[in-house]
């Protein structure tokens, strides 16, 4: 027979007796309560370290009105926290930032439809967390439902004028703005656009940073040049071969998206077109193929990382009691690689 031996937990009791001081001094000295001489202060985290003591969530948030928890919830959009490349390079940020102020993050799946309130509010409402960080497409309504329980909310990716919690958005409108300029100054006068439909903030965004450059520089905007599509290989790729079957293709395409630029690019292999010679492509965010594409795609860099460290420290921020509303706008980087050249050989028109 085993016999399984109980791993005794390590109490403040234990802590205090290592350092040779009372329970409550104990306490005051772990949380950082005035009152407690340095030297003691130091003596008593010395013995806690040792004793791998960790407070009991429940008696620390009796104590210091606090969690130390922060509720990470999953949007709808992404196709998982951890597998969708664009939000774990956020979520590391956001981890950087929680780690650094002692906090732990609870990542909650995306909210399905029930009649039940999700998860993460019934967190809320139970005081299990110290704030709420959204990342990607959540309930507006859902996330209200949690500003009423006074637990701050800060979302990341996603912007919806009926909540008023502070956002951080990578400015899609300036990355669209930056690429067709880059293309424009290439000589490009016919410059394509295959986007996402633009059912989200974000690519409606992309889109009219793209229109306001052409506007701006007296290129006509010509509807036939303009594709919405699945944000998919498969969308960027049917959305390219029907632009480039016009009689008159453009010679450059601003993608919405790295996965849009991959189909872009096969389209324009099976029909022959050279690239950059004879058609240039820009990527609105780096696709994870980017850097090995033959040839290499001229992207807009958008810095995921940062945008969950600044959501972070909003969040934080809110549960100190600074109110921030406005929207941070985090602007990305163009990456010239081997996609994007002056217009040489033009597609001919209606190249099948």
């Amino acid at each position: 027979m085993v016999v399984m031996r109980r791993v005794r937990t390590t109490t403040l009791r234990d802590v205090a007796r290592v350092a040779g001081v009372s329970v409550p001094t104990a306490s005051q000295a772990l949380n950082d309560r005035s009152g407690v001489r340095r030297e003691t202060r130091d003596r008593v985290q010395d013995a806690a370290r040792k004793l791998r003591y960790t407070p009991h969530a429940a008696a620390r948030r009796l104590i210091t009105g606090r969690s130390d928890s922060i509720g990470v919830v999953a949007g709808s959009n992404m196709t998982g926290i951890f597998s969708d490349r664009f939000y774990r390079a956020v979520l590391t940020g956001v981890g950087s930032v929680l780690e650094e102020a002692g906090f732990r993050m609870l990542i909650t799946p995306a909210p399905r439809s029930s009649p039940e309130a999700p998860q993460f509010v019934r967190m809320a409402r139970a005081q299990e967390v110290d704030g709420i960080l959204a990342l990607g497409i959540v309930s507006s309504r859902s996330l209200l439902e949690v500003t009423e329980t006074g637990v701050p909310v800060v979302v990341i990716d996603d912007f919806s004028p009926e909540l008023p919690v502070p956002t951080v958005l990578n400015d899609d409108a300036w990355g669209a703005d930056a690429a067709t300029r880059h293309l424009a100054a290439l000589g490009h006068r016919r410059i394509g656009y295959v986007g996402p439909f633009d059912h989200e903030f974000w690519a409606r965004e992309t889109k009219a940073g793209y229109l306001r450059v052409l506007a701006e520089l007296e290129m006509p905007a010509d509807p036939v040049c303009e594709a919405l599509v699945a944000n998919t290989v498969d969308g960027g790729q049917q959305g390219a071969a029907t632009l480039l079957s016009l009689w008159s293709p453009p010679t450059a395409i601003l993608a919405g998206s790295g996965k849009i630029a991959i189909g872009v690019m096969k389209a324009a292999r099976e029909r022959g077109v050279e690239i950059p010679d004879a058609l240039s492509v820009v990527a609105m965010g780096d696709s994870e193929f980017a850097s090995i594409t033959d040839p290499q795609l001229t992207t807009i860099h958008i810095r995921t990382e940062e945008m969950g460290q600044r959501g972070a420290q909003l969040l934080l921020a809110s549960i100190q009691g600074q109110d921030a509303v406005a929207p941070v706008l985090i602007r990305p980087d163009l990456v010239i690689r081997g996609t994007s050249a002056r217009p040489s050989s033009p597609v001919r028109p209606g190249t099948p």
